[in-house]
């Protein structure tokens, strides 16, 4: 019997057996294991809301009891264990079991894998997404009831960071409370800087935020940098020695590839910034490990690096795994199609901005951003798509 083991069950990695059950049979003979140390689905794309929304809080976990369709779960299984070594000359990959109380096994066990696929995505300041050390969820739930109490406390919040979730979080905190003042920091010339939109998104995102009353910042950083939330009332400094007095100090930025077992097992495999090094079928960019494979966050290929993308990744990697199980096509050939035209949705309050990757990067304002995201920042989705019913 052929194993594929995915390592992570985050966008990519979920995505990515979700995939294998739609492409494989139980007669492909062909094993899916799914690595994954988390209890639950953590909705990452509703972190801005649930830092404001006590009850939108409980829609950020999602059980992974129903996220396989119960006539695929004979041949793919969810295991509830950190993967601690890749072993490439076995093709052997160790891990160890996590309890129902979050207790990790003390001993290793070994999974050997014909193909093995790291979905381990990325770290972000907590509890933005779960903190990488302390990854429980009631630590994060403890985590976002803190962060809400202070921001309701606060007068004056200072957002370091004016990426989509920089910009998101601004937006919920002036929605929920429009009379505190809210700044937003971003060390680069624009908002949303890595995402290549068009002037006219642009245009459209300073004057939401403007007529949110949101401060923008741009091009100046802090002097300090900071490690996570400060919940302390001071004036930070910029490099350009502009004084910003604030409250609460939240940290929307500091993205990091999860990349550890590359590192540990290649240094080579990973670049400079921290990022799997992969070629245009989204292998290890190296003939020798030719059946590993890295999606979203934690490579280096240059699709952005957004929840949308690396679930197409997973799709894309999903169904050239099942043709080379299923000997339509021999190796990996085919590569993964470069992205013509970015996107972003980028609710703000009830409404917000949106460039769509369609007609060359059509802009949209408020009711259609509304209707895609600032919803249920696709809570609701999520839920279903993972076959679990929302809480009441």
């Amino acid at each position: 019997m052929m194993r594929i083991v995915i390592v992570g069950g985050g966008q990519a990695g979920i995505n990515c057996a979700q995939n294998l059950a739609k492409n494989l049979t139980e007669a492909d003979n062909t094993e899916v294991v799914v690595l994954e140390k988390s209890s639950h689905f953590y909705h990452t794309l509703g972190a801005a809301r649930a830092h404001v929304d006590a009850d939108y809080a409980k829609m950020m976990f999602v059980p992974y009891d129903n996220a396989i369709p119960k006539e695929a779960s004979k041949f793919i299984r969810i295991e509830h264990a950190v993967a601690t070594e890749i072993s490439p000359e076995k093709n052997e990959i160790s891990f160890r079991k996590i309890d129902s109380n979050d207790k990790k096994s003390n001993s290793a066990d070994k999974l050997n894998f014909d193909y093995l696929v790291l979905a381990t995505g990325s770290t972000y300041s907590s509890p933005i997404k779960p903190d990488p050390v302390d990854y429980r969820r009631v630590a994060t739930e403890a985590k976002l009831e803190e962060v809400r109490t202070e921001i309701e406390k606060a007068g004056k919040i200072l957002i370091v960071g004016g990426g989509a979730v920089g910009c998101e979080m601004a937006g919920q905190i002036k929605g929920k409370y429009p009379n505190k003042t809210v700044t937003i920091l971003e060390a680069h010339d624009e908002l949303l800087s890595k995402n290549k939109l068009t002037d006219k998104f642009y245009a459209q995102l300073h004057a939401a935020l403007d007529a949110m009353k949101v401060k923008v910042i741009l091009g100046e950083r802090l002097t300090e940098r900071l490690a996570g939330n400060c919940f302390e009332k001071r004036t930070v400094y910029t490099d350009k020695g502009t004084p910003i007095e604030s409250d609460i100090q939240l940290l929307c930025g500091g993205v990091k590839p999860v990349a550890e077992l590359v590192q540990n097992m290649d240094p080579t495999m990973v670049t400079g910034q921290g990022s799997i090094k992969v070629n245009e079928q989204l292998q290890l960019d190296n003939e020798k490990y030719a059946n590993i494979f890295a999606l979203g966050d934690n490579n280096n290929h240059d699709t952005p690096k957004m929840a949308f993308w690396a679930a197409d990744q997973a799709k894309f990697l999903a169904a050239e795994l099942a043709a080379v199980v299923q000997k339509k096509q021999d190796g990996f050939s085919k590569p993964y199609p470069k992205v013509q035209t970015q996107a972003a949705i980028v609710p703000l309050g009830s409404g917000g901005v949106s460039q769509l990757p369609v007609w060359g990067g059509v802009v949209m304002g408020s009711w259609v951003t509304y209707m895609i995201k600032a919803k249920d920042f696709m809570a609701g989705m999520t839920w279903k798509n993972l076959g679990a019913t929302p809480p009441k």
